[in-house]
């Protein structure tokens, strides 16, 4: 059975879908073009109409249409999958696996309240823009600053002081006032006098300047209302329905989008004011977290543009406490990279022929092959600081400098640390030097670069005027007393962080977790990744030539024990993967198990959409034969086959760039030649790098 993704794939003409976004030239048998994804003079962003991918040899970023879709729109690959069907027709379900009429009904209901927010919004501008009843509204819009044409641009609307006049219009228009309640424009009249019926509707937001709130592809999806009088709240929201969610939208991410993709960074401001007039100034990667509250649903969405955040939230008492929140929601969201650090060679023969006895024989443990796995945030989080007591649209209108500098000199997390929790310490005092030590050297302890910690531990020292030694004595007893984020992984010897989650026919039993194999006694018959019988126990079939196999086989492994997941994303990134649903689970697997210390078991229907659910039964039965084995044997296993998938793609880029680069010798295209060949250099030295670790990882 075709899966939905092979039919979208089978619709739509990688070639056709990027030569919308990308100027393309026939170079032989591909395209090429400048690389929407970072900033080239010569083209080294090439289309393969042959194998439906794509590549850029300059910033190594390639895969099909799918992924192609999701970077260039910063959409999730759910988000992708509903864009393609609904541009080539493919009926998509929602998570859950819904019935297909219920599915459609819903999506009906959407469109129809997605117009219904559009005449809304013409509603509400039209007043802005006409009504003589809305002269203070105007008023106050000029008295912040904010232009005409950013009027416009934004569509800033008003909300009449009357009860109805909204509702009134809508209903004209045809909508019932079911439609109008469920889309957060109207409200029921209780009557009292009738046990509480309804006596017909009332308008939500009245006498307020009126903010559209917009998805990242420009759609209306609620409207946020400033009070013009002395009305509580001070600022409205629209109420949730099935197109807004308060704790999911960014203010104005459609009109910021392509600066932040551009520039590298977000900025992330407090107020609707503060969005527009940043906008209205420049700072077009400026965006406003809705209620002021930053939530990790904010940061998985803008990590799709950017991995620099920065934090200009208002500098009051309550701004303070939303930055700092915003920076634990940052921390939790982004996603973990692991490093691999290479411990010394031997030293651990000598630290146990050091510290023996004299005349007591060294005990030799095994040093090859170990290396520490450290944990760090896949993304640069910082704070804008802004002058006491002034909000960003008031810096922004004083002193646009100001602002313009502070934007591009953000204090880094570190430093902003050292600002906050030393403020209302006296340093002069021993009490204040003991607090500051005491508040700082844990955030210190956070730092995986170790040049970047000790110049921190320089800056402490001489911040409370403590000789450095005596502060890197006590690092060492505060980062031994954290909980460890690393992995030590020792190829040679028991890897304890790998978890063996129970195989079909399996479950644990007993207080330490083991397991126990009903037919353990038994000699099952084994089978290898192509399904053929097979006498050996070893999962990896080093005969098997498909790639696609190979895939399925290293997913089946991480689903099976997500415990690997750091061992492997060393070796391997996403783009390595041929198949669009192994490239997705893969990204999904590291995405939920590695943003915790250790492996999380949540239900794979949590977080997987329908659509990949067929490649997630497709993967396990992939690993379902393999014989069972210790926590080394599955590190090695994985690593093996993570290692054998980077290779090939490796050798198939090396072997497409072979192709291109007779070509452009062949056109004459001096500059394309330099380029290919530069890129073959640095495959081969991949490739020899890969040779030498498997040699020595055995």
């Amino acid at each position: 059975m075709t899966s939905v993704i092979e039919t979208i794939k089978a619709k739509v003409d990688v070639v056709d879908e990027i030569s919308t976004v990308v100027t393309l030239q026939k170079s032989g048998k591909s395209y090429k073009g400048l690389c929407p994804f970072h900033n080239e003079r010569t083209p080294s962003f090439y289309v393969f109409r042959e194998s439906q991918t794509w590549h850029c040899f300059g910033c190594n970023e390639g895969g099909d249409i799918f992924s192609f879709v999701q970077k260039q729109q910063a959409l999730d690959f759910h988000e992708a999958l509903l864009y393609l069907g609904e541009k080539t027709g493919v009926q998509i379900e929602e998570y859950g696996g819904n019935d297909p009429e219920e599915e459609r009904e819903a999506s009906a209901a959407r469109e129809r309240l997605r117009k219904l927010n559009e005449e809304a919004l013409l509603w509400f501008h039209q007043m802005l823009l006409r009504s003589k009843e809305a002269a203070g509204a105007r008023a106050y819009v000029e008295s912040r600053g904010i232009s005409s044409d950013t009027v416009l641009s934004f569509s800033l609307g008003y909300a009449s002081e009357q009860w109805d006049s909204l509702s009134r219009y809508l209903l004209s228009r045809g909508y019932t006032e079911q439609e109008l309640v469920l889309g957060g424009l109207a409200r029921w009249r209780e009557n009292d006098n009738f046990g509480g019926e309804r006596n017909g509707i009332y308008d939500y937001f009245r006498n307020r300047l009126i903010f559209p709130i917009r998805d990242d592809r420009g759609r209306v999806i609620g409207f946020g209302g400033r009070a013009l009088g002395d009305t509580k709240p001070k600022y409205l929201n629209s109420p949730q329905t099935m197109l807004f969610e308060k704790n999911t939208v960014l203010y104005a991410i459609d009109m910021a989008k392509d600066a932040i993709k551009q520039i590298g960074q977000v900025v992330i401001v407090e107020g609707y004011v503060d969005a527009v007039i940043a906008h209205q100034y420049g700072t077009k990667q400026t965006v406003a977290c809705i209620g002021s509250a930053i939530t990790e649903k904010h940061i998985q969405k803008l990590k799709k543009l950017t991995k620099q955040v920065t934090l200009a939230l208002d500098p009051d008492a309550a701004g303070s406490a939303a930055t700092e929140q915003g920076i634990k929601e940052a921390l939790k969201g982004f996603d973990r990279t692991f490093v691999p650090v290479p411990l010394a060679g031997g030293s651990a023969v000598r630290r146990a022929s050091q510290s023996g006895q004299k005349g007591q024989k060294a005990v030799k443990q095994p040093a090859r092959g170990i290396i520490r796995l450290e944990e760090q945030v896949d993304a640069e989080i910082n704070v804008l600081q802004l002058p006491p007591g002034e909000d960003p649209d008031e810096v922004i209108r004083r002193d646009f400098s100001t602002w313009f500098y502070a934007v591009n000199h953000p204090l880094s997390l570190i430093d902003y640390y050292f600002v906050v929790k030393t403020g209302d310490l006296n340093l002069r005092e021993p009490g204040g030097k003991t607090e500051a030590a005491k508040r700082l050297l844990p955030v210190i302890g956070m730092i995986s670069d170790r040049i970047k910690r000790d110049a921190y531990i320089r800056k402490l020292a001489g911040m409370i005027s403590i000789d450095e030694r005596s502060l890197y004595d006590e690092l060492q007893r505060v980062m031994r007393g954290q909980k460890s984020t690393g992995f030590t992984a020792n190829f040679s010897g028991k890897v304890a962080e790998v978890e063996r989650m129970p195989q079909q026919g399996q479950r644990r039993t007993g207080a330490e977790g083991s397991e126990e194999y009903p037919e353990e006694n038994a000699e099952p018959e084994k089978k290898d990744i192509r399904g053929n019988a097979s006498k050996t126990k070893i999962g990896l079939d080093r005969t098997e030539q498909s790639t696609l196999k190979w895939e399925d086989y290293l997913i089946g492994l991480l689903v099976q024990n997500p415990g690997l997941c750091p061992h492997v994303c060393v070796i391997i990134n996403e783009g390595d993967f041929a198949g669009t649903d192994t490239r997705e689970l893969y990204h999904l697997l590291n995405s939920v198990y590695q943003r915790e210390s250790s492996p999380s078991y949540q239900s794979l229907e949590q977080f997987v959409p329908s659509a990949l659910m067929p490649a997630v039964a497709r993967v396990l039965e992939s690993v379902k034969a393999m014989s069972p084995r210790d926590a080394e044997a599955l590190v090695k296993e994985a690593v093996q086959c993570a290692t054998r998938l980077k290779k090939l793609r490796l050798r198939q880029l090396n072997t497409e760039l072979k192709f291109l680069l007779q070509e452009a010798a062949a056109a004459g295209d001096k500059a394309a030649v330099r380029q290919l060949q530069q890129q073959s250099v640095a495959i081969q030295r991949q490739l020899l790098t890969l040779d030498t670790a498997t040699r020595l990882q055995g």
